[in-house]
């Protein structure tokens, strides 16, 4: 019997050395390995995909779940600072020793069959769940749905948030191509919420074609704002009855969070009878959801608002978030993307919104490089722009600089995101 790893640490390294890397991509080895684990499966299961609002949603189901008094499980990617933070059991991130027990658990199963990263993650989420008895458990779609790891499990109800352009090398170059891809999570005669205001054709196709039970975002429901309440209103011939009035908003910031919400109440309305959910469990969720890296405003003097946003869609909701909380000071620019992003897309929506550019240097193999992005960023505006060897050194950069009454705004990568907050983290756990 071979050893096996004995931390985290080691075992995510040798997880990494072990990743299957083929262009035969397909569900049939996770499956073979799934049935070999003989997994059970909870009494309600809610799978979540999307280009954005993916995390969102899953943070407002977790909530709303928990408010009912049921177990929940999230499985959710990726992580920020920590590896433990992709498997969370009534809100608290997965132990180390729970992680590395799944983990041999699913080394002794899969003997020689390869596995990818994600797939070797997914079914230990999953061996995690079993152990611990959940009774719902949300899960999160990595990247696209059809060949996705979480597609093995089969849930009660899909919810699809919104569908940008994204991931274009793996999933297809436009809404449609990819809309196909997410749609892949569809099963025969499933239930599923389509939460887009303009759902790609494919998805519709996809849904008829199976005969599936499903809600759009604008046909069957809908939803309102006001200064100080939102309003999700069901439609027509919608099969989810009922209105929901004066709901408070989500604690989510950015206005695009109560599109994720109704989506979310959508799904929970599907579930009935299997799960009755009641508005003052729709209240609790929504306003004790908690989700990091998503317009995170810290009040640190200058303020830090961290975003992981990479993609079109996701940085022009930062940006109306910065538009509509403007500031007597100064903004300025923490940067980074990886190169397979739309970055010139990205930093042209945002020419005219800082005094400075700070780009940073982040750990990944697909990281675009600094003297590229500060090409990139140099063609867009004049402002002055510096270049900085870690997100540390950025940070300490553009405080030496900055006022009180200033705001720094980092944004572009997860990778960039998780390190910024895991230095804050440290700071606030000193005073």
């Amino acid at each position: 019997m071979k050893a096996m790893p004995s931390t985290l640490a080691a075992w995510l390294d040798y997880i990494q050395t072990i990743h299957y890397r083929s262009p035969d991509i397909s569900l049939d080895r996770v499956r073979r390995v799934h049935r070999k684990m003989n997994l059970g499966r909870p009494s309600i299961v809610i799978s979540v995909a999307g280009t954005n609002g993916k995390g969102s949603s899953v943070s407002l189901l977790e909530a709303i779940f928990r408010s009912t008094g049921k177990s929940v499980g999230i499985y959710t990617s990726p992580h920020l600072i920590s590896y433990n933070e992709r498997i969370r059991i009534d809100g608290v991130d997965a132990s180390n020793t729970q992680i590395t027990s799944a983990f041999e658990y699913v080394e002794n199963a899969r003997h020689e069959i390869p596995l990818t990263y994600f797939e070797y993650g997914t079914l230990t989420a999953l061996q995690i769940f079993q152990q611990s008895s959940v009774d719902i458990i949300v899960l999160e779609v990595g990247m696209g749905g059809r060949l996705d790891a979480v597609n093995i499990v089969d849930p009660d109800v899909v919810l699809l948030t919104s569908i940008a352009i994204d991931h274009e090398r793996w999933l297809g170059y436009t809404r449609d191509a990819i809309g196909h891809e997410k749609a892949g999570l569809l099963k025969p005669y499933s239930r599923a919420v389509l939460n887009d205001a303009d759902v790609p054709e494919s998805v519709i196709d996809r849904a008829n074609a199976l005969s599936c039970q499903y809600v759009i975002n604008g046909v069957h429901y809908n939803y309102s704002l006001d200064d100080s309440f939102w309003h999700w209103t069901s439609l027509g011939d919608s099969p989810l009855s009922g209105d929901e009035s004066n709901l408070p908003m989500p604690n989510l910031l950015g206005h695009h969070q109560v599109l994720n919400a109704a989506g979310v109440v959508a799904t929970v309305r599907m579930l009935a009878p299997d799960l009755e959910v009641s508005r003052e469990n729709i209240v609790d969720g929504l306003v004790n959801a908690r989700l990091r890296g998503r317009i995170e405003v810290y009040s640190l003097r200058p303020d830090v608002v961290v975003d992981v946003c990479h993609n079109e869609s996701a940085a022009y909701e930062l940006l109306l978030y910065l538009m509509g909380n403007p500031i007597i000071g100064q903004l300025y620019a923490i940067f980074s993307m990886l190169e397979d992003k739309h970055i010139n897309l990205v930093v042209d929506m945002f020419k005219h919104s800082f005094y400075s550019w700070h780009i940073a240097r982040i750990n990944s193999d697909r990281a675009s490089s600094v003297a590229h992005l500060k090409n990139i960023v140099g063609a867009h505006t004049s402002r002055p722009i510096t270049c900085w060897d870690s997100p540390a050194e950025a940070l300490r950069g553009v405080r030496s600089q900055a006022r009180q009454n200033d705001r720094i705004v980092v944004f572009g990568s997860t990778y960039l995101a998780g390190a910024i907050l895991s230095i804050i983290d440290r700071e606030r756990c000193n005073t």
